[in-house]
């Protein structure tokens, strides 16, 4: 079956004409500015991984699964068909997510994961993001040499000191063992069975590996992914992964421990050395995940429980929500007010990311300063309901002292939801970073580049455009912002929404407009995930479009008149959700993964 996709050929869901621009955007990757690849680079890698149709989005009456790849999302279904709950099919899905997408996630990587136990109704929040080496340092990036050899090539963005000490296997291994009814072993199966029988390669995977084919050659391993002399992947080619399923199938027999000490240890700090880096064998035998508290909030008749810090997202998410709380009705009407309301809504928080956020455990951030009420009236009132706003207009700074971080003693993105019989969730989001991360790997794992979510200097922004700050520069075990955003939401004690996105700075941006078209308009899944989208993140002052999926001329046109400057974008991220409705006749569980990236879920 063929499972890669065509996302060029997606008639039912996008115009031809959107994509005709690649082919003259790929043939200029070399000539264009980082910024301005990324944009292109990130619509391929994460483009539709599965043939796209009518069937993203679908009714289950016991549980469910939407991953942006549809074996992935069966994975999943496999492991709760077996008995395992939420837990183990996250971790399954996780698992298989990195074999059939190596560009956007996979155990060379980190991220976040959003659970509750319908048992005690008790959420957890696990911390899995990479940590920077000890031997990390604020200006180790600010002279680094850059590759010559393709696009999205500097020091923080391809090679050995690209990579944090990776996450995932901890992530995975927690869930199991805290929430999961499998042993770990059994969990594993289904991605090292893809690993080892081969996944066929996408079309748009394909077409990214041709841009960064100099550099991904540079390493044994994925130089095997080519045949012959080719200069990128095939479409459709069994993409097998020997090494990777040998190092699944350790995980599932020893634990993660198998991976931070021992020979992989030893593998990954060889390669990473080989390439520059600076990882050591006691940065990774010192690897801990960390459980922090969610940040919660009650906002549209709803209770929104999401990514606390070193997450940017869900403190961008609650502040716009309670920004629009606090303008009046009538500028928030579905159309241009809301459009206009939503993209001035954001510019503060983006501010605020880039003046305070940092590591938790290592810089001071004023949380309970930066969500008083006082604050949100503030920006409230600042909302103009016909004119855009200069996004310095939202700027409040406050009256806070950071400290520096602390010392310690010696010192590509995917998105998941699950949702089980017995009414478990998982919300989770995990990556690479960029496309391929840093373009080598160890013990068959792409490894990441997630030094590059630190402020590689004071004002420099990164390959999405987001300007570093102070409390983000590398540090030694820090871990660097992100605007990952896994998220569920409450009507009272009951979850009707799990929701998450990939897609770098426009994550938050996505899930919000997609959970609110659920909640607050009323669209069912499928409409709420096709609808257009809108992004600002404060700098550049720019209100984005998407290409693929338009919005009405109209609507551009007066946005325009308001002062927006507008410019389009590919796309606005990827977002993943399962929607939890009591209406009669109808099957309760609707799952749906963004035809943006082609997904297909899968459930009972």
């Amino acid at each position: 079956m063929r499972v890669f996709v065509r996302l060029v050929l997606a008639r039912p869901i996008f115009p031809r004409s959107v994509f005709a621009p690649l082919a003259w955007l790929l043939k200029r990757l070399m000539r264009i500015r980082t910024f301005a690849f990324v944009a292109s680079a990130a619509l391929l890698c994460l483009a539709a991984t599965g043939t796209p149709g009518e069937d993203f989005a679908q009714r289950y009456r016991e549980y469910a699964v939407a991953a942006h790849h549809p074996l992935a999302s069966r994975a999943g279904a496999e492991i709760l068909a077996a008995g395992g709950n939420a837990a183990d099919a996250a971790a399954a899905t996780m698992l298989a997510l990195g074999v059939s997408t190596p560009s956007s996630s996979g155990l060379g990587g980190g991220g976040f994961a959003l659970y509750y136990r319908a048992r005690d109704r008790s959420l957890t929040f696990l911390d899995f993001r990479e940590r920077a080496p000890g031997k990390a340092t604020p200006t180790m990036f600010r002279d680094a040499k850059s590759d010559t050899d393709g696009p999205i090539s500097s020091a923080s963005q391809i090679g050995g000191l690209a990579s944090g000490v990776p996450g995932e296997p901890a992530g995975i291994e927690d869930l199991v063992r805290r929430f999961g009814k499998l042993p770990l072993s059994k969990v594993v199966e289904p991605a090292a069975r893809m690993a080892e029988q081969g996944v066929p390669v996408s079309e748009p995977i394909a077409k990214v590996s041709a841009a960064f084919a100099a550099q991904m050659k540079k390493d044994a391993t994925m130089r095997k992914w080519f045949a012959g002399n080719a200069n990128a992947l095939t479409p459709g080619q069994l993409l097998r992964q020997p090494e990777l399923a040998k190092t699944i199938r350790v995980l599932g027999a020893r634990g993660a421990s198998a991976i931070y000490r021992g020979a992989i240890a030893r593998e990954i700090v060889r390669k990473s050395r080989q390439r520059g880096g600076i990882l050591s064998l006691r940065d990774l035998a010192r690897y801990r995940l960390v459980e922090r508290r969610p940040l919660s909030a009650e906002h549209f008749g709803h209770r929104w429980v999401t990514a606390p810090p070193p997450s940017a997202g869900g403190y961008t998410l609650l502040q716009s929500l309670a920004i629009l709380e606090r303008v009046p009705p009538h500028q928030r009407r579905r159309g241009v007010a809301l459009l206009h309301a939503l993209a001035e809504s954001w510019k503060g928080p983006y501010l605020d990311r880039e003046r305070y956020f940092g590591d938790p455990d290592h810089v001071s951030l004023p949380e309970t300063k930066m969500m008083a009420a006082p604050r949100l009236e503030a920006r409230a009132a600042i909302v103009h309901p016909t004119l855009a706003m200069p996004p310095e207009a939202y700027d409040l700074p406050l009256p806070v002292k950071q400290r520096p971080a602390k010392q310690p003693d010696n010192a590509g993105t995917s998105h998941f939801c699950v949702m089980d019989a017995a009414g478990n969730v998982a919300s989770v989001t995990t990556t690479i970073n960029l496309p391929f991360g840093a373009r080598y790997t160890a013990a068959g794992m792409v490894m990441n580049d997630e030094m590059d979510d630190f402020a590689r200097d004071v004002g420099v922004a990164n390959a999405f455009g987001l300007v570093g700050g102070a409390p983000n520069l590398p540090g030694p075990d820090k871990r660097p912002v992100s605007t990952m955003t896994p998220t569920i939401v409450f009507k009272g004690n009951t979850p009707v929404l799990c929701i998450g996105a990939a897609g770098g700075s426009r994550i938050v941006t996505a899930t919000q407009q997609v959970a609110m078209n659920l909640l607050l308009h009323r669209m069912n899944a499928k409409e709420a995930v096709r609808a257009p989208r809108i992004h600002h993140q404060a700098h550049p002052n720019k209100l984005r479009t998407e290409e693929v999926a338009p919005l009405d001329n109209k609507l551009v046109a007066q946005l325009k008149a308001r002062g927006h400057v507008h410019e389009p974008l590919h796309h606005a991220a990827n977002v993943q959700l399962i929607h939890r409705t009591r209406r009669r006749g109808q099957k309760p569980l609707s799952a749906a993964c963004d035809p943006r990236k082609g997904g297909l879920p899968a459930g009972n």
